[in-house]
């Protein structure tokens, strides 16, 4: 992460995109482990160094064989450092601290309390030239820490989101910053950062929110529904 990024600025590229705005802070890990619901999941550049150790681990093996041990030597470290890599991205905490860190800032609100449901809002299309398509999910959470847990309680996520079909993304996973962030500050300020938006062309986030609450009632949970500027249910 670049140092001089601020919670808002554009995260980092991730498949090839970057979140117009992010958090652009390292979070907590005890606060992930604790907190975050998802099932955890290795980084998919696991695969890409375990590929390279095997690799240089067959290379190294054939030079040895053929007698060029200088050359086989050199090798050694790369292997070792592959290795290292291979099992740092194989934790699974990664993927969410990357998630937290780099992911796009969306907004949710709570709609029932008992047991706790959010419904989250997200911009699904892959380039501002195209259309707006809002993504809505309802999810039911055992937690979110530092939050009033009241109905109408606006509650700042960060999400990653599936490959891009036609131009729009079908697929996203809200994640509450709470659950990866200790600092209650944080909270506070990413709900003005998100209230403050004037980038995108439609009305506030939370006011969206506010209206798509009844026409979400009846969603399961962690299905997108679909929704154009004016909030008509739309098909993808």
């Amino acid at each position: 992460m670049e140092e001089n990024k601020a919670i808002g600025d554009q995260g980092e590229v991730l498949n090839l995109s970057s979140a117009s705005r992010a958090m652009n802070t390292e979070p907590d890990e005890e606060q992930i482990e604790q907190f975050d619901e998802y099932e955890a999941k290795a980084s998919p550049l696991k695969y890409v160094a375990m590929l390279l150790a095997f690799v240089s681990i067959s290379l190294s093996i054939y030079l040895f064989y053929t007698g060029h041990w200088g050359w086989g030597l050199i090798l050694i470290p790369l292997i070792l450092f592959l290795g290292m890599l291979t099992y740092s991205f194989g934790k699974a905490n990664v993927t969410k601290q990357i998630a937290y860190e780099s992911g796009l800032i969306i907004s949710a609100i709570v709609v029932e309390t008992n047991p706790i449901k959010i419904i989250a809002l997200a911009d699904m299309r892959s380039s501002t030239d195209q259309k707006i398509i809002w993504g809505c999910q309802k999810m039911t959470v055992e937690n979110l820490p530092n939050h009033k847990i009241v109905v109408g309680e606006k509650i700042p996520c960060v999400s990653l989101f599936g490959i891009a079909l036609k131009g729009y993304r079908r697929f996203f996973e809200p994640r509450p910053i709470s659950w990866g962030y200790k600092n209650p500050d944080l909270i506070s300020k990413t709900v003005a950062l998100i209230t403050n938006d004037s980038a995108l062309e439609s009305d506030n986030e939370w006011a969206i929110l506010e209206q798509l609450n009844t026409k979400m009632k009846n969603s399961i949970d962690k299905e997108v529904v679909f929704f154009d500027k004016d909030l008509n249910k739309v098909e993808l």
